[in-house]
C-alpha cells in the first residue's frame, strides 16, 4: 500500500493531515531559505538552486507546502497547466519554525510574506495585471539563478552582490530640473577571483522588459540610467566608482533591436549611451555566454568582458 506522501493529493489545496508529524530537515529549510531570497520561484530553479537528488526535492516541496510553510500557484497556459510558482506566505508559520530550527529570521521578508497569501492565492493570481507582475518576476529570478548556479559550476566568476526591488529606487534630475525615477529590477556584482588586483569585480544594473511600455517610457528609462552616472550617484549610494553596463534583457530580438536604437538615439546627446547599455532576449544560453549587444556596434558581449 502507497504511504500518503507517495499518493497523489490536491495541486492547489493544502492536506496538513497528509504530513502530519513530518519534520522539516535540513533540505526543506534550504528550500525556504531560497524561496525567501527570490521572492518567486519556479520548481525547476528551486531544483538547481538547493542541489541533490531531484525527486527529493519536489517531495520536499509537496510536504511544504501541505504543512502550510511555502505557497504555490501557477499561471494559465494556452493547453495545459503551468508549472508551479513557490512563494512564502506564511509568517507566523514560518516563525514558529524558526524557533524550532537553524531557520535564520533576520533574512526572511516578514511584511511582504504578511501581505503574499491575499495577494497570490489562487483566483486571485489569474488577473491580467498580476499574471504580467509575476512573470516579470520570474524573468529576475532565472537571471539570478542562472548567474548563481553558473558561479558553483565554474569558480573562476561568482555572484558576490544581488539586490532587487524597491530598496535601489530613487529619482535624478533631468535637464528641466525636474525628477525623474531611477528604478532598476536590480543591481549586482561579479567577481573574478583569478583576475589581477583591482580588475576582480564588475558591476551591473538589470531590467527586465516584457514590452509592456512603449518607446517613450524605455527612453525615460535609459536617460534616468545616464543621469544616473553622469551625476554621480552610483558612488554616492553604493560606494562603487563604476558599472560596467546596464543589461536590458527583454522578450524578443524584435524589442532588443527597437531598444538598441532607442539608444543609439540618446547617444546623439550623450555618447555613454552607445556603450553603457547591453541589450539580449531570453533564450536558454548559459548565463555567460556571448549574448548582449550594445547600440554602438554589433560586437556580441559576455558578462566576463
Amino acid at each position: 500500500m502507497m504511504s500518503t506522501m507517495q499518493q497523489r493529493l490536491p495541486k492547489s489545496r493544502r492536506v496538513p493531515e497528509a504530513v502530519a508529524g513530518k519534520r522539516v530537515t535540513e533540505r526543506g529549510i534550504e528550500i525556504i531559505k531560497t524561496i525567501a531570497r527570490y521572492r518567486f520561484l519556479l520548481a525547476r530553479d528551486i531544483v538547481r538552486l538547493v542541489g541533490g537528488n531531484e525527486d527529493v526535492t519536489h517531495r520536499h516541496l509537496q510536504q511544504l507546502y501541505h504543512q502550510d510553510l511555502i505557497g504555490r500557484f501557477t499561471l494559465p497556459e494556452p493547453t495545459h497547466r503551468g508549472e508551479f510558482i513557490y512563494f512564502l506566505d506564511n509568517a507566523s508559520g514560518l516563525r514558529q519554525l524558526a524557533d524550532a530550527s537553524k531557520l535564520d529570521v533576520e533574512n526572511i521578508p516578514w511584511d511582504e510574506i504578511r501581505q503574499n497569501r491575499e495577494k497570490y492565492s489562487q483566483k486571485e493570481s489569474h488577473s491580467v495585471g498580476r499574471f504580467l507582475f509575476i512573470q516579470h518576476e520570474l524573468m529576475i529570478s532565472a537571471l539570478h539563478a542562472d548567474l548563481e548556479t553558473a558561479g558553483k559550476n565554474d569558480p573562476s566568476t561568482e555572484l558576490e552582490r544581488w539586490v532587487q526591488g524597491p530598496t535601489l529606487w530613487s529619482s535624478v534630475i533631468d535637464k528641466q530640473r525636474k525628477p525623474l525615477p531611477h528604478r532598476p529590477d536590480a543591481f549586482f556584482t561579479l567577481r573574478f577571483p583569478n583576475a589581477p588586483e583591482g580588475q576582480q569585480r564588475s558591476n551591473f544594473f538589470y531590467e527586465a522588459d516584457r514590452n509592456t511600455c512603449n518607446l517613450t517610457r524605455i527612453r525615460q528609462k535609459l536617460e534616468a540610467h545616464l543621469l544616473f552616472f553622469m551625476q554621480g550617484k552610483h558612488t554616492e549610494r553604493y560606494g562603487i566608482r563604476k558599472v560596467r553596463a546596464v543589461l536590458i534583457q527583454t522578450i524578443s530580438n524584435q524589442r532588443a533591436e527597437q531598444m538598441r536604437a532607442v539608444a543609439r538615439a540618446l547617444a546623439d546627446a550623450m555618447p555613454l549611451a552607445n556603450h553603457l547599455f547591453w541589450f539580449t532576449e531570453c533564450d536558454e544560453q548559459p548565463a555567460y555566454a556571448r549574448r548582449w549587444r550594445t547600440g554602438g556596434d554589433n560586437r556580441v558581449k559576455s558578462l566576463r568582458d
